[in-house]
């Protein structure tokens, strides 16, 4: 199963956003599927003939290199000699103002600031559109202005697809029952999906859950919170002292735990902070 068949929503709206030189930035939790993602967009791009360049990782001069040779701009001055880094990326910033191009940038936290800075660059000087990924962006530079898209757990029949391809591959068969026990631990992860069915016929147990999406128990709390309130009522109602007594104690303690709880100092769940 294809990542088209599974993220054409996205797709279809980040690259006519692209189209439009806009820039964003795709966020998500390891093995979503952001590369997987790149690459389709990257597939289509080529398919429609759009001018992009897909960074390289590496050192500043290796990226400039690739990109001064992607854009056919030459490496050296009518001189002879061969073009500081810096000169690259002023004529690339020039060739840009007459030639748009799109440029994908995967795992972009991983990348210099320098080259961050430049993209910027390419960003509000010439309005060159840009799509980068990351995983944990840090706050700060160009990732602080890129309109963020999260990409969103997979849907149970698509996770459910994967997995199924996943043991077709590995030449076993799982009946629903192992994969509705298998596809629990996932969380709409893909690559989960598939390591999970690797771990299955390799006869390793996974105890542990990798992936972030977690249900929300704050609903069920301010429930009890609701419940005991009504308790007192109730006490107060059938004039029952005990009753009473008894449910403002309970809530009394279950307000000053949940205060407790988040007085705690924690780091921030969400992706992307």
């Amino acid at each position: 199963m294809s990542i088209e068949n599974y993220r054409k929503a996205e797709l279809k709206k980040v690259i006519s956003a692209l189209l439009a030189c806009e820039s964003l930035l795709i966020i998500g939790e390891p093995g979503i599927g952001k590369s997987f993602f790149l690459q389709a967009l990257t597939n289509q791009l080529v398919k429609d003939d759009y001018p992009h360049v897909v960074l390289p990782m590496g050192t500043v001069k290796q990226i400039m290199d690739t990109v001064g040779k992607k854009l056919a701009i030459d490496p050296e001055t009518i001189e002879g000699k061969k073009k500081s880094i810096y000169m690259m990326m002023d004529d690339v910033i020039n060739f840009c103002r007459s030639h748009p191009t799109i440029f994908i940038v995967d795992d972009a936290q991983r990348y210099p600031p320098s080259i961050r800075l430049w993209l910027e660059r390419l960003m509000l000087e010439v309005n060159c559109p840009l799509l980068l990924t990351a995983t944990y962006p840090p706050a700060r530079d160009i990732f602080l202005k890129l309109p963020r898209i999260e990409l969103e757990p997979l849907k149970d029949k698509a996770i459910r697809e994967i997995m199924k391809e996943k043991a077709t591959f590995l030449e076993i068969t799982l009946n629903n029952a192992q994969l509705a026990k298998l596809q629990a631990s996932t969380g709409g992860n893909p690559m989960l999906a598939g390591r999970v069915v690797k771990e299955h016929y390799l006869g390793i147990k996974s105890e542990g859950l990798d992936h972030t999406q977690w249900i929300d128990g704050t609903p069920y709390l301010m429930a009890c919170l609701m419940l005991l309130v009504i308790i007192r009522f109730v006490g107060l109602g059938l004039n029952n002292t005990s009753l009473y007594l008894l449910g403002g104690v309970i809530t009394t303690i279950v307000g000053v735990t949940r205060i407790l709880i988040y007085s705690l100092p924690k780091k921030g769940t969400r992706l992307g902070q």
